[in-house]
């Protein structure tokens, strides 16, 4: 250790640095329990709550740090100054060493993780990285704090404080200035991070067919826009591309989305006759993660903020609320901390498609805690709505047996469904079953029977605000959608210029899907 005193921008970017590393860190890897979860067997030692915020700005005051360091070093060359004593060269060759190996960890560490922030189509190596030299980072400071506190004890603390010797005055002004050029740099980061989607202008009578298919002309008027999504399940390497396109006729607004998605999951926890009676077919169901049996999904919510964590909805961790339960896979809730009225669409392949819907739900405050209730979702909840539902059949869920609610009048209607691969429609009609009789229960061991059940035709009301439809095709979801830009519904956000949207795709999983961190802010094309 070198004998001299430090300068003050050495002792507040070494001190600054080592806070926002740490916070770094911890919020950094609760962030990552949401694809590895075998992390969150330290997660009682990680922070929970609205954690995207300050894992962005401890990234910004990172970054400006390494900036700052580097300019440190560079003065430092150029002043080829020899106030510093002659040092130990074997502790210095050491700490030399450990430290250009900590240094490219952290520049690894920085950069990857500005490139998960815009997006990348190789997210899932970038991600890697990211991860890992965090790890790296860690044993850095083991390696370099922890060898200077066994070699020179608690003293080594004294070299971290501001010096108040002659030269080394310790400059209010140069606090502030550190300070104030890391505001700026937040400032123009979240005012400046997000994509843009015009959405092209057509005429009230073009007519556009929402079945899937962009054959209609008005859609080439349209620039598509790509977005970079990762952290799926099963999804190729977590990633799926997704490609977006918006008209509007100063009425409604259409979307054309298409997604990556290497196959066609159209079961949604079928049933299966075992020799105890049926049971729901499920690896994760128990815990509301599913991620084998259960269908192709897609969401996209819309906000009039466009904070990060999804407009801060997105509160990470098992309990992320004292005031909330805890919930069962740990990963967290989505809720809104104030008034404000999330918008979100969530089309089912299997639930909703066959009704030309999504379904609309919203996400706000955390709805009451209903004692008996298996699942709490805080605040992700579902519009109203006058009739129309799918249930599943089944009358009380348990993960061994459960009892079906009807069954088939005519047991040749599973037959298609006891081959692995078939493409049926995995819905069944309410009218086309029977109550469940046990003297009627005589269907082999191994029989497989959907267990989504209708009881109409669609939604009517407040829920089913938004058409729908999609096509899967050579390992692509296509979907278009349709939507009042005003609907009059408190529980909708009126689509306007400003407004922010983000996309999540689901892979035959109930909740582990892809997410970006930059919204996507609205434009409406005027002309």
């Amino acid at each position: 250790m070198a004998k001299q005193p430090k300068s003050t921008l050495w002792i507040i970017l070494h001190s600054v640095a080592i806070v926002a590393v740490l916070c770094n860190l911890l919020t950094g890897l609760r962030i990552s329990t949401l694809t590895k979860p075998s992390i969150g067997n330290i997660e009682e030692l990680l922070p929970q709550g609205q954690i995207h915020d300050i894992h962005f700005f401890v990234a910004i005051v990172t970054s400006a740090i390494l900036i700052c360091y580097l300019s440190y070093k560079v003065t430092i060359k150029l002043k080829n100054t020899n106030s510093y004593s002659e040092p130990n060269k074997t502790s210095i060759s050491y700490h030399r060493v450990v430290t250009r190996i900590g240094s490219f960890f952290l520049i690894l560490m920085i950069l990857s993780g500005w490139i998960l922030f815009i997006g990348s189509d190789n997210a899932s190596i970038f991600r890697q990285a990211h991860f890992y030299s965090a790890f790296a980072i860690l044993l850095y400071i083991f390696l370099h704090a922890g060898v200077y506190l066994t070699t020179y004890g608690l003293k080594t603390l004294s070299y971290l404080l501001p010096n108040t010797r002659s030269g080394y005055r310790t400059s209010i002004f140069t606090y502030l200035s550190f300070g104030c050029v890391t505001l700026l740099l937040w400032i123009i980061v979240t005012n400046n991070s997000y994509h843009d989607l015009t959405v092209e202008k057509i005429s009230p009578e073009t007519f556009i067919n929402i079945d899937g298919i962009s054959k209609e002309s008005a859609w080439s008027l349209a620039t598509p826009l790509k977005i970079h999504t990762d952290g799926g399940a099963n999804f190729i390497d977590g990633s799926s591309t997704v490609n977006l396109r918006a008209l509007h006729n100063q009425q409604e607004i259409f979307l054309h989305i298409t997604w990556e998605d290497p196959t066609e999951s159209l079961k949604h926890l079928p049933l299966k006759k075992v020799d105890s009676g049926w049971e729901v077919q499920q690896q994760g169901f128990q815990n509301f993660n599913e991620t084998r049996h259960y269908e192709d999904k897609f969401a996209i919510l819309l906000s009039n903020s466009c904070d990060f964590g999804a407009s801060g909805t997105s509160h990470l961790g098992r309990k992320p609320s004292a005031q909330l339960p805890a919930n069962w896979h740990g990963k967290g809730y989505h809720y809104s901390s104030s008034d404000e009225i999330h918008d979100l669409w969530h089309w089912k392949a299997v639930r909703t498609n066959k009704m030309h819907l999504a379904d609309d739900n919203y996400i706000g405050r955390p709805d009451i805690v209903r004692p008996g209730a298996r699942r709490y979702t805080a605040g992700y909840l579902q519009d109203g709505k006058e009739s129309g539902a799918y249930l599943m059949n089944w009358k009380w869920y348990s993960s061994k047996n459960v009892t079906p609610k009807r069954l088939p009048k005519s047991p040749s209607s599973l037959t298609p469904y006891q081959n692995e691969d078939t493409k049926s429609d995995w819905t069944i009609s309410w009218f086309d079953y029977q109550p469940y009789a046990a003297e009627d229960d005589n269907y082999p061991i191994n029989t497989i029977m959907p267990s989504v059940l209708y009881t109409s035709n669609r939604f009517e009301g407040d829920r089913a605000d938004v058409r729908a439809y999609a096509v899967w095709q050579d390992g692509q979801w296509s979907m278009e959608m349709v939507r009042k830009l005003d609907t009059g519904s408190a529980l909708d956000v009126v689509i306007k210029d400003g407004i922010c949207l983000w996309v999540s795709a689901f892979d035959q999983s109930q909740i582990a899907h892809t997410r970006h961190a930059l919204p996507v802010k609205i434009k409406l094309a005027d002309q």
